[in-house]
């Protein structure tokens, strides 16, 4: 029988995602899940797991067709099931639900990514609109300052992913940043992952006992790169091969922070700080937003 400590406590039910799905999955006892909000490095942690896993640096890590999304709505769910039942390698997983919407198992791994909250709208807009199906358009913010303000304000609904609304994202963080005393669930952070990519790599191989040696950790290191990613963005974009984007490439679009930076108002800057404030301690908020260095 699993081990569920804390069990689900909320389900999230938004336009792209259904937390309920949890409740019908049978987790292995050696399962990878990275844990992330909406454009906070996702594919980024997939793709090392699968290259650590596999022990190769030119592995196609399968975002999307074997790395699967667990509780999005795009699933056929029989399909799922039966596609991770059939995997005997070990699974590493993707879901962007807070902590205490997912099943804790002790004997799994759990890996939160994080990113600076304003990175990930600025992110988040590029990325729907490289979408071919034009499915979250409505998403998409005709005047940026507007969008920020709405993303801001916007109180938190479980009917959202949680990279709807700045409280969405900072109760994403402080799921996992509450829950990190337990010993499988490990935080990273985005800018620490670009600041040190190795170190990153090296952490993790540890964390999955892969054991790599340093020559395998500096190949997967070079493999991971955001340069190489984009360069091989058929290999590295998720569902690279079903027409999801219209670019595969412009899914690594940049990979850069900051963009916000001469673009955001002073008077929305001001609405942020506030919020943030509400949302986290100081020593929180400095972790949230710029990792290791905050």
């Amino acid at each position: 029988m699993r081990d569920q400590f804390p069990s689900p406590s909320q389900v999230y039910n938004s336009d792209v995602s259904n937390s309920d799905i949890w409740s019908r999955f049978d987790n292995r006892p050696d399962d990878v899940f990275v844990c992330t909000p909406p454009k906070s490095g996702t594919t980024w942690m997939q793709s090392i797991c699968g290259m650590l896993i596999f022990g190769d640096p030119e592995v196609n890590p399968g975002i999307g067709t074997i790395s699967k999304w667990l509780d999005s709505k795009f699933n056929d769910e029989k399909e799922l099931m039966d596609t991770l039942k059939a995997q005997t390698h070990r699974r590493y997983i993707k879901t962007h639900t807070p902590l205490d919407g997912i099943t804790y198992d002790k004997n799994c791994t759990y890996l939160s990514v994080h990113r600076h909250p304003i990175d990930v709208v600025f992110s988040a807009q590029n990325h729907i609109k490289n979408m071919a199906n034009g499915t979250l358009d409505k998403f998409i913010a005709d005047d940026i300052n507007e969008g920020f303000r709405t993303f801001v304000e916007t109180p938190f609904s479980p009917l959202q992913n949680g990279g709807e609304s700045l409280e969405g994202l900072a109760l994403h963080f402080k799921s996992f940043h509450n829950g990190h005393a337990c010993a499988n669930i490990h935080m990273f952070h985005y800018a620490d992952m670009v600041r040190d990519l190795r170190g990153a790599v090296s952490n993790l191989s540890e964390i999955l006992e892969c054991n790599d040696d340093d020559d395998l950790i500096d190949a997967i290191v070079e493999a991971a790169t955001f340069s190489s990613m984009k360069k091989n963005a058929d290999k590295f974009a998720p569902s690279a091969d079903r027409g999801i984007w219209k670019d595969n490439a412009q899914f690594f679009e940049s990979g850069t922070s900051n963009k916000w930076e001469g673009i955001l108002s002073a008077e929305n800057l001001s609405l942020y700080d506030a919020k943030m404030k509400e949302f986290l301690t100081p020593k929180e908020r400095a972790w949230f937003e710029f990792g290791s260095k905050g």
